[in-house]
């Protein structure tokens, strides 16, 4: 687990969160009146009670956070290019959200062990985060066969059983009490980078009225034979490789859109369009929704 201080700036955590929040509300209510389907706004979670995973669009502050995150003079971009290469594919784009009163989830890996890592996954804080509100919770080092092996009771096949290779109780004691633990005790803007194949789990939210909100990214390695599951809007799935990004992120050059130009709406113009398709009214008719972009249809890190 890598984690990089100051990720993203104030300013854009601040936007980012509120712009999180009222797309949470248009998206329920988007999904509530049938205007779009629950997986194209939602992801699947282990134990959703009281939390959220929003699939975020490609307009507005996700894009200023794509530039902040992977654009020139980054630190997670090069990173990112060192284990997935130009060729790694955006694999979730989302934001999660724990409220007061959530469990912790089981300890799991979000993906089996493989010899080649499946996807590296940047959680990003949206404000500063205490232990009562549910740190993430990791066991650095456990991405390994061996690790996999004994949490798994000593049969490695059983965490390929699922995407998600939840491991029922009870785990063994000896293998929890031979681990390190690390919290992913983050200040606004922070980031932790993690191997999917780490062993981790949201925390319980122990806190009266502090709602953890976490922005996150998943970039999946072209190499991988894992069956992976996929926290981004159907509309951009398999459609966005590291390189392009970073080119797209190069041709915006801090701009959010490609609009103000006079020219095509670019790459991730293109597909959010695609996704505005997703929504329609109630007579199955489509409503066009852009964020900021209007209407044209036709630091340094440290080991933790």
């Amino acid at each position: 687990v890598v984690r990089i201080d100051g990720a993203l700036s104030p300013a854009l955590v601040e936007e980012l969160r509120e712009f999180v929040d009222a797309e949470r509300v248009q998206a329920t209510a988007d999904v509530k009146a049938g205007r779009c389907d629950q997986k194209a706004r939602f992801a699947d979670l282990v134990l959703l009670d009281k939390r959220c995973d929003l699939l975020l669009p490609l307009h507005g502050p996700p894009i200023a956070a794509l530039q902040e995150l992977l654009g020139e003079g980054s630190v997670l971009g090069p990173l990112l290019q060192e284990v997935v290469g130009e060729a790694g594919v955006l694999q979730e784009l989302a934001c999660l959200t724990s409220e007061p009163g959530s469990a912790q989830q089981p300890l799991h890996p979000d993906t089996p062990w493989t010899p080649i890592p499946s996807a590296y996954t940047a959680f990003i804080a949206l404000q500063d985060v205490d232990v009562e509100m549910g740190p993430t919770l990791y066991l650095p080092g456990t991405q390994t066969k061996e690790a996999h092996t004994s949490f798994f009771g000593g049969d490695l096949s059983l965490g390929n059983a699922g995407v998600s290779g939840v491991r029922r109780p009870p785990i063994p004691e000896e293998f929890l009490r031979s681990r390190e633990v690390k919290l992913g005790l983050l200040k606004a803007g922070d980031l932790a980078l993690y191997n999917q194949q780490t062993l981790h789990c949201g925390s319980a939210n122990e806190s009266r009225d502090k709602v953890r909100r976490q922005f996150y990214i998943s970039m999946k390695n072209p190499l991988a034979q894992s069956k992976l599951c996929a926290s981004l809007r159907p509309a951009f799935r398999n459609k966005l490789t590291l390189g392009a990004m970073k080119d797209e992120l190069a041709a915006l050059n801090g701009r959010r859109t490609r609009v103000d130009e006079g020219g095509g709406r670019g790459l991730f113009g293109k597909l959010d369009e695609v996704d505005a398709l997703e929504v329609r009214d109630t007579e199955g008719a489509v409503q066009i929704r852009f964020g900021d972009e209007g209407s044209q249809l036709g630091s340094e890190y440290e080991i933790i």
